[in-house]
């Protein structure tokens, strides 16, 4: 094979603006195209001062080539072409051994040997060792509890071997200051830094589940269905919006480093390669350095070049295509510099070639996210969140794909059909290539002009039953075709249930409208954002819907001690915040805010009802009903509104007996103790917590008190309580009451009938249900505001409607009604209990 000069046609005026990045692309390129690249010409314009950290970096590409060509050659072969740079040859000889060995990953059995004396029961500082968690290159971790605070806590602690490496112990540092300064519910916290006998301790948030690679090695297909991929990304693009918004770039997104929590949210874990706001005198990495795992590296990362948050988007993208196929976009090349040299020249795979089912706008959103050039993908993590939300909302990714650039069409071999093949193994921690640059300045200012093309533009997602127009917008959120409207709710955790069918109804009744036609000829788009019940994101997604979304209202959102933050932001920017699900005391002042409209009836409407049922229907002594309510707004309101009962027969809230939970959490374990230690002053208990916490409580109070009554405000979610019933035993939610806001979704009333016809038309996939109906009902409530307001529309104009709306009949029996004095359309309480079958029958609280 004849030799090539690499250098024969080249531009003299640009010799200063190759780089050893380049230089080593050069290389695999050539090798790539069937050619055997000439180290000696390589190096023939290489100035003397940066001969050795090149030449080194040139043979550890050489080496791994030829290795992968299945040829082994040896350290005099290299020393014979370069007599003068034996001491270099040796260095890039063990600096290929130490990093990325002979081509094979890091497995389970080569890092057994951490030589850590630790056993379960020690005791490190002030944290008891219990568990082993999991090891990895660096280190082993453990589960540990801290005896002073009493709580779980994960260490990490760095292996004997890097516990002397002062890179490695830095690594271990800058996680611990990296993520130190970013509090987020999708990034894994850290506490402290621990030094004990000579070793070192990150002590981190323990947080039950998975690594994504594990997920994925252990289900049945080997990746994940294209909804739950979505919202695992929609996950991690919060958390690291969050590390950006802080100067934080992670640097090593992959599966393995997103955890999956029991409760299915995604966490960002392991930022030992995470960049900072540091000098370039104390950075870990610099220009010039490879850090991170090939198989989700940036181009700019594998070319050694500066870095932005646009390459965790790559890396996220990266991910993402991962986690729908089951294997990383370029796996199927098995070397690691192959993998580098697709990431700067291979177009990304088209999913759809292998999974034909997927959404087509999941490709697309792929193809953005991983584009090659930086400016042509999104430019933030919120902007990759809106398109991924777009798709699992039913609608398109706001850009277009055309432009990204791929650089050039090679051809990609497929990858391989077993994907579960490729997560068990572990990929090592940290592949580290030194490179050393020179005529830098000068080769970023082309770079940057080369990028300084404009961006794809956001125009926002197109939701179920809006259509894509150009039209302006005459209003916040209103076009001359649309009405555009926005709902944070608790898709994902403890709540899911709730957020999940609420939308599902307001969705029932607005397909129906925009089908015939819609209001004043627009038709209404709802985008969802998740808040997972979080008031801190509850009010991060009020931020995004009116200041970057331009939604006209926000209808429907889910929670208590969400609604404390995001009617308040509402109300004092004059945004209207339409039918909460909450009976919550806090959006019924008295009188009312003017942009605060509420449907159902209030908690103390409920508990009243209740109270009134166990006193009067079931002669239980007021005296012995205790509460049971969630640790916060919520559960406050629902205290509040039984003791207001109470104090009509003479007593008072210091005498009842509250015990409780923390939102988002299952520990129940006082609240049961206390109820037991009390059962001879208790006949029943008033409940105000979630359905997951609900049906435990029963369960373990009725094992020790099978005479005890239970009673649920309808927050609780009724499916869901009775679906986690028939999970438990459907025997302990015999008898227990709920109360309702809505008639039984049973009913043969005209206005439920009408919403079990649009539920199996719009969402078959659905069941009826309490929740649902009700999202059905306020969303009717909304629109006939939207019909009196007319065609000139925008937020006053509606608020004066809605305080017009006069003996609305829907059919649900209930007349609605609004006034400038009364924001609370129904003051009405149903009442339902659970049977041994798990399904709810019909009480009369009167």
């Amino acid at each position: 094979m004849t030799k090539s000069d690499p250098h024969s046609n080249r531009d003299p005026s640009v010799d200063i603006t190759i780089t050893a990045r380049e230089l080593c692309l050069r290389f695999v390129e050539e090798f790539e195209s069937g050619g055997e690249p000439d180290l000696e010409s390589f190096m023939v314009d290489v100035p003397a001062e940066y001969r050795p950290e090149v030449l080194a970096e040139l043979v550890n590409v050489d080496l791994l080539q030829r290795r992968a060509q299945g040829q082994n050659p040896s350290k005099s072969e290299y020393i014979k072409k370069f007599p003068l740079d034996g001491p270099t040859i040796s260095a890039a000889f063990d600096a290929i051994s130490d990093t990325v060995g002979d081509q094979t990953y890091v497995t389970e059995s080569a890092i057994e040997s951490t030589e850590i004396d630790l056993a379960i029961g020690d005791q490190v500082g002030k944290y008891e060792i219990r568990s082993v968690l999991g090891r990895g290159g660096m280190g082993i971790v453990f589960g540990a509890f801290d005896t002073v605070i009493l709580r779980e806590v994960a260490l990490k602690l760095l292996s004997r071997k890097h516990a002397g490496d002062e890179s490695a112990l830095n690594r271990l540092l800058q996680e611990a200051q990296a993520v130190g300064a970013v509090h987020h519910p999708n990034i894994i916290g850290i506490y402290d830094v621990l030094e004990e006998n000579d070793s070192y301790y990150l002590v981190m948030e323990k947080v039950s589940g998975e690594n994504l690679g594990e997920v994925l090695n252990s289900s049945e297909q080997g990746r994940l269905d294209w909804k739950t991929a979505t919202q695992v990304i929609i996950d991690c693009c919060n958390g690291l919006a969050a590390a950006h918004q802080q100067g934080l770039i992670h640097r090593d997104l992959k599966p393995m480093n997103i955890m999956l929590t029991d409760d299915s949210s995604a966490k960002l874990l392991d930022f030992g390669l995470a960049k900072g706001n540091q000098s370039d005198e104390t950075a870990l990495t610099k220009i010039g350095t490879v850090l991170g795992t090939p198989d989700f590296m940036s181009p700019e990362q594998c070319k050694a070049a500066e870095v932005n948050p646009t390459s965790d988007i790559y890396s996220l993208g990266a991910t993402y295509f991962a986690l729908l196929t089951g294997h990383p976009p370029f796996g199927s090349l098995q070397n690691h510099l192959k993998i580098m040299f697709a990431h700067c020249h291979r177009p990304t795979p088209n999913i759809l070639d292998e999974l034909p089912e997927l959404p087509p706008a999941c490709n697309d959103i792929i193809q953005r996210a991983m584009a090659k050039e930086s400016a042509d993908r999104y430019q933030s993590a919120q902007e990759f969140r809106v398109d991924l939300e777009a798709v699992l909302n039913g609608g398109q990714p706001s850009g277009s794909t055309q432009s990204f650039s791929a650089t050039q069409s090679i051809e990609v071999p497929p990858t391989p059909a077993s994907p579960k093949k490729w997560f068990k193994v572990v990929t090592a921690a940290c592949l580290v290539i030194s490179i050393a640059t020179w005529g830098i300045t000068l080769l970023q200012d082309i770079e940057k002009n080369q990028e300084g093309r404009p961006t794809n533009s956001v125009t926002g997602p197109q939701e179920a039953g809006s259509e894509e127009t150009a039209t302006p917008p005459l209003f916040r959120g209103v076009t001359e075709n649309t009405i555009h409207l926005g709902t944070s709710t608790a898709y994902n955790g403890p709540s899911q249930e709730l957020g999940r069918n609420m939308v599902v109804g307001m969705k029932s009744c607005f397909e129906r409208i925009n089908d015939a036609g819609g209001i004043h000829g627009r038709k209404i788009s709802l985008t969802v954002l998740d808040d997972r019940y979080q008031p801190e994101k509850a009010l991060q997604n009020m931020q995004d819907f009116f200041e970057d979304r331009d939604v006209f209202a926000v209808i429907g959102n889910v929670g208590a001690p969400t609604a404390r933050v995001t009617s308040k932001y509402a109300s004092e920017n004059s945004y209207l915040f339409f039918a909460p699900f909450s009976g919550a005391s806090l959006l019924r002042e008295d009188p009312p805010d003017r942009y605060v409209f509420n449907y159902r009836a209030s908690y103390v409407d409920e508990t009243a009802a209740m109270v009134k049922h166990f006193v009067v229907n079931l002669r239980i002594p007021p005296e012995n009903i205790a509460v049971f309510a969630q640790n916060d707004a919520y559960g406050d309101d629902g205290f509040k509104g039984v003791a207001k009962a109470m104090r009509e027969h003479g007593i008072q809230s210091d005498d009842l007996i509250r015990v409780g939970y923390e939102r988002n959490q299952l520990d129940i374990d006082e609240a049961v103790s206390t109820i037991l230690s009390e059962q001879a002053h208790i006949q029943a208990i008033v409940m105000v917590p979630t359905y997951k916490v609900a049906a435990d409580f029963v369960k373990r109070i009725k094992t020790e008190i099978p005479e005890m009554v239970f009673g649920a405000v309808s927050f609780v979610g009724s499916q869901a309580l009775a679906e986690a019933f028939y999970e438990i035993g459907p025997q302990f939610g015999d008898g227990v009451l709920v109360t309702q806001v809505v008639p039984h979704y049973l009913s043969n009333a005209t206005g439920v009938r009408r919403y079990r016809q649009d539920l199996k038309k719009y969402y078959p996939e659905y069941e009826p249900g309490f929740v649902s109906l009700e999202g059905y009902i306020a969303a009717e409530c909304f629109a006939e505001g939207l019909r009196d307001a007319g065609p000139n529309l925008n937020t006053e104009s509606l608020i004066d409607a809605l305080h017009s709306i006069r003996d609305l009949d829907l059919g649900i029996g209930p007349i609605i009604q609004f006034s400038p004095s009364r924001h609370q359309a129904s003051h009405k309480v149903w009442g339902t209990q659970l049977n041994a079958q798990g399904e709810f029958e019909i009480v009369d609280l009167e």
